[in-house]
C-alpha cells in the first residue's frame, strides 16, 4: 500500500513540475529563423512564422508556431523571457503582420510562402492575444494577391500594404507589384489606397509610421535596383498622398548605402535604421549595407550615424526589430558578413539602449546558458543625467534553478510523511489483507505503466548574463510604443 500511495503522489508532484515549466515557457528556445513577423502588444514581442535557414524546404516544420518575448520590466520573474504559446498555423514565411481589431489586441497576418504548395491562396489569419484564439475572418471586397516581402502598418484599426512581390521559385523571374491595400479590421473589409506619385514596384522596404505619416525607407524595385537611401516617400494616411522627398547627408564621409532587409523603428522622433543587405551584377552573393546603424530626422530629412559602440557590431539583414521604451531589441535573421559558404544564422538576440549619450548594446544567445555567453559584449557607458536607475532584480538562472529544487525538495518530503502516515494506517487497520495482497507479484514497480518526458531545466532570457547590466531595466522611459520590421524568407538573391 505504502508503495501505491507514494506512486500516486510523485506521479502528480512530476506533472505539476512539468506543467509549470510548460506554463512559464523556461524550456523554450526559439529556432533561427528568416521570413518571420514580429508585432508589439501589451509588453509582449509576438512573432509568428519563418523558415529554419540551417533547414532543407523538406526537413521545414509543416506549422508554423507564435510564442513572445516577454518586456514587460515589471515582471521581474518573467522579463526577457521566451514564452511558447502552443498555438499553431500552417507553415509560412515572408508574410504581413501587425495589430488591429477594436481593442487593437489582435494580430493580423498577411499573406506570405506557404510550405503546402498553395501559395496563390489569400491566406489570412486573425490571433487573438487575450484569449490565444486563432481565426480565419471573413474579409469583404477583393482580397489582393497574396506576396511577400511587405510591409503592414497599422493606424487607427486600418492595417496599409504596400508593395511586395510575388513568391516565385528559385531561378524564375521576380515578379514585383505596384499596389496599395488597406485592411479595415474593425469592418473587415478590403480598400485600395490612391497611387499616385506612389513608389511604383517596391519590395524589401522598411515603412515607419510617423505624425499620420508613413515613411517608407529602402527597398527594390527590380533584382539589380535599389532605391537611393535618399529617396523618403511620405505616405498621408489621412490625405490619401503620396509626396517624394529628397534627404540629405549630415556628414558626406559617413553615407548610407542604399539596401533592402533592413529594419527601422521610431524612438525620440527620430527613425533608426539597421542592417540590411546589398548586392549588384557584379556581386555574388549580398554584403552588408554600407553604414550598419543609422538615423534619419523624420522633420529635417537628414541622415546622420547615431553615436554608438561599433566593435564587433552584427551586420544583421532578414532580422526583426522592436522597440520598448528606449531598449531596441534586434533578433532572429542572417550574419551577412559571413561567407554564403558559412551558416549566417543569428543565434542571438541583441539589445541596444538609445538613450545613452553613446549607444551601447549587449547580446545574449539563444539556448546558452546566459552565464556563458558565446559573443563578445560590449562595455555601455553610464547612463544619461536624465534617468533613473532602477536596481536590477535578482532574478538570475541560479536562483530560480535553487528555488525550484528547494520547493520541489519540500513537496517531496512533506508527501513523502503523508503518504507514509495514511499507509501505517491502513497496514494497522488490514494486515491482514496486505498480507493477502503482498501474496501477488507487482512486477513493474512504483510507476508501473507511466511513462513521464521531464523537461529538463530550460533557457530564461532575464538572467545573470543580463542582470551584469542594470541599464537594461532602466531603458523603459514612458514612449509611444512603435514597432516595424523588414525580413525576408526567400535564396537570398531573389530576397527583399
Amino acid at each position: 500500500m505504502l508503495h501505491r500511495n507514494l506512486k500516486h503522489y510523485l506521479i502528480l508532484i512530476i506533472l505539476i513540475q512539468s506543467f509549470s515549466v510548460i506554463v512559464y515557457g523556461q524550456n523554450f528556445i526559439p529556432e533561427p529563423r528568416v521570413g518571420i513577423t514580429s508585432v508589439f502588444v501589451d509588453n509582449k514581442i509576438y512573432y509568428m512564422g519563418g523558415a529554419n535557414p540551417t533547414k532543407a524546404p523538406s526537413e521545414q516544420d509543416p506549422e508554423s508556431d507564435i510564442f513572445y518575448l516577454n518586456v514587460n520590466p515589471d515582471d521581474k520573474e518573467n522579463f526577457l523571457s521566451w514564452v511558447d504559446l502552443k498555438v499553431k498555423l500552417t507553415q509560412l514565411n515572408g508574410h504581413a503582420a501587425n495589430v488591429g481589431g477594436i481593442n487593437q489586441d489582435s494580430i493580423f497576418v498577411i499573406g506570405g510562402v506557404h510550405l503546402d504548395g498553395k501559395d496563390n491562396i489569400n491566406y489570412l489569419f486573425k490571433f487573438d492575444t487575450k484569449t490565444l484564439e486563432l481565426s480565419t475572418p471573413l474579409i469583404q471586397g477583393k482580397a489582393p494577391p497574396t506576396r511577400v516581402s511587405q510591409k503592414a502598418v497599422s493606424y487607427e484599426g486600418k492595417i496599409y500594404l504596400y508593395g511586395g512581390r510575388t513568391y516565385t521559385p528559385p531561378g524564375s523571374a521576380l515578379i514585383y507589384v505596384d499596389q496599395f491595400d488597406i485592411l479595415d479590421t474593425i469592418n473587415l473589409n478590403w480598400q485600395v489606397g490612391s497611387m499616385v506619385n506612389s513608389p511604383g514596384a517596391l519590395s524589401g522596404y522598411t515603412a515607419t509610421l510617423f505624425n499620420g505619416v508613413i515613411y517608407y525607407i529602402g527597398g527594390r524595385s527590380g533584382l539589380n535596383t535599389f532605391s537611393p537611401m535618399t529617396n523618403i516617400y511620405q505616405y498621408d494616411i489621412v490625405g490619401d498622398k503620396w509626396t517624394l522627398k529628397k534627404a540629405t547627408i549630415a556628414d558626406i564621409d559617413a553615407v548610407p548605402g542604399s539596401r533592402g532587409a533592413h529594419t527601422a523603428i521610431l524612438f525620440d522622433d527620430k527613425i533608426y535604421v539597421y542592417g540590411g543587405s546589398y548586392f549588384n551584377a557584379d556581386t555574388a552573393y549580398e554584403i552588408p549595407a554600407k553604414e550598419t546603424f543609422i538615423m534619419l530626422d523624420p522633420v529635417t530629412l537628414v541622415w546622420s550615424i547615431p553615436p554608438y559602440n561599433s566593435t564587433n557590431v552584427p551586420k544583421l539583414a532578414y532580422h526583426t526589430a522592436s522597440i520598448k521604451g528606449a531598449l531596441m531589441i534586434l533578433v532572429f535573421g542572417l550574419h551577412k558578413d559571413l561567407p554564403d559558404t558559412a551558416d549566417q544564422s543569428n543565434n542571438s538576440t541583441y539589445y541596444f539602449y538609445l538613450s545613452q549619450q553613446i549607444i551601447g548594446w549587449d547580446s545574449e544567445p539563444l539556448g546558452v546558458n546566459p552565464t556563458k555567453p558565446t559573443t563578445s559584449v560590449v562595455t555601455k557607458p553610464p547612463d544619461t543625467p536624465t534617468e533613473t536607475a532602477t536596481p536590477s532584480p535578482q532574478n538570475t538562472l541560479s536562483k530560480t534553478v535553487i528555488v525550484g529544487v528547494s520547493v520541489g525538495s519540500v513537496l517531496v518530503v512533506l508527501t513523502i510523511f503523508v503518504a507514509c502516515s495514511l499507509a501505517y494506517k491502513r497496514i494497522k487497520r488490514n494486515q491482514t489483507k496486505a498480507l493477502r495482497e503482498s501474496s501477488y507479484p507487482d512486477a513493474q514497480g512504483a510507476f508501473n505503466g507511466v511513462d513521464l518526458q521531464i523537461s529538463p531545466d530550460g533557457d530564461k532570457h532575464s538572467s545573470t548574463y543580463l542582470q551584469q547590466y542594470p541599464p537594461v531595466y532602466q531603458q523603459f522611459a514612458p514612449q509611444q510604443p512603435q514597432h516595424l520590421v523588414t525580413r525576408m524568407s526567400s535564396p537570398p538573391i531573389q530576397q527583399n
